[in-house]
């Protein structure tokens, strides 16, 4: 199966020599232009935590192919995020901030673009207050498909081991996401989305494995351009992160379902997965990636009233603390 890249600037340089509370589950913008096919991952595409047997990184190639990010770092000194691992996004990998979108969406996550390359790829990534973890996910509207992306959350510090001093926990935070949304009129665009996370633990039960689970939700939207989608503020929707297992021997969390959920919790949209780690001393922080892939609402139908629904690809991050 193949892919269409779509950056004519690209083209002629190839012709001449880019919410609500619930419970947890137990179960402006810029258009593609398509140009040539490239061929879909490979299947040897290096899945799971990163280096091996290195459990400090998750990566969202555990969770979906198409999310090729295999090494993320971050310089405070001179603000640059390295993304490593996706097509035509510059030769060094390098993002960096822009300050007026990352502004505009008012989160404690920033925004980010690649700094050349002939492909346009959209970044939301944060480092915690405590410098224990990190997290950040990126897409691109340079496909007619949803194209490359990635997810990465990295423990910084600690071995992410929680105290025995209590059974159960709750960690809060935030959430944000790059959304790739595909519409048969406007071609490939890029949203973010800003919203909180909720994660429940208990280490006792089950005995072997114990049991986190949680849910996103507050769930805002925003254009490329950082505008804010108000059609959307009504949606009522959130995202469910399915119970899953703790490995107590290095503190990751197994992959697990998450499901989207629109009007007020009623009805299931788009599905896909989520995973993360403990991060710190005494495992204060929860670094995690979501994506989800499948109809999702963009905006209303001005004749009908009714939302608007295309294929959406969304990949999130949070970093939640308790």
């Amino acid at each position: 199966m193949y892919r269409n890249l779509v950056a004519l600037a690209f083209a002629c340089a190839l012709a001449s020599c880019t919410g609500g509370n619930p419970l947890t589950d137990d179960e402006g913008v810029a258009v593609g232009n398509p140009l040539l096919d490239e061929d879909e991952v490979p299947d040897e595409t290096e899945t799971g935590n990163g280096d091996g047997d290195d459990a400090s990184n998750v990566f969202g190639s555990d969770l979906n192919a198409d999310l090729t990010v295999n090494e993320m770092s971050f310089d405070p000194a001179t603000g640059e995020l390295v993304l490593n691992n996706m097509p035509f996004d510059g030769d060094d990998n390098i993002y960096t901030r822009d300050d007026t979108i990352s502004d505009a969406i008012g989160s404690e996550f920033d925004v980010y673009r690649n700094a050349s390359g002939p492909a346009s790829y959209y970044a939301v990534f944060r480092l915690s207050d405590t410098g224990y973890s990190q997290v950040g996910t990126a897409g691109t509207e340079s496909y007619v498909s949803f194209g490359y992306g990635g997810a990465a959350a990295q423990r910084l510090s600690g071995s992410g081991a929680l105290p025995n001093d209590q059974q159960t926990y709750v960690f809060t935070g935030e959430y944000a996401a790059v959304r790739t949304v595909i519409d048969s009129e406007d071609g490939s665009t890029m949203q973010y989305v800003a919203g909180t996370a909720t994660l429940r633990v208990d280490t006792e039960d089950f005995d072997e494995t114990g049991v986190i689970g949680g849910y996103i939700a507050d769930r805002s939207f925003f254009d490329a351009n950082g505008v804010q989608i108000t059609d959307l503020d009504g949606v009522g929707d959130f995202i469910t992160l399915k119970d899953s297992d703790i490995n107590f021997d290095n503190w990751t969390i197994s992959s697990a379902d998450a499901t989207v959920y629109t009007d007020n919790g009623t009805t299931a949209g788009a599905t896909g997965s989520w995973d993360g780690l403990f991060a710190g001393p005494n495992g204060e922080e929860i670094a995690g990636v979501v994506v989800v892939e499948g109809t999702g609402p963009i905006g209303i139908d001005p004749d009908t009233g009714n939302y608007v629904e295309v294929d959406v690809r969304e990949t999130g991050g949070f970093i939640a603390t308790r």
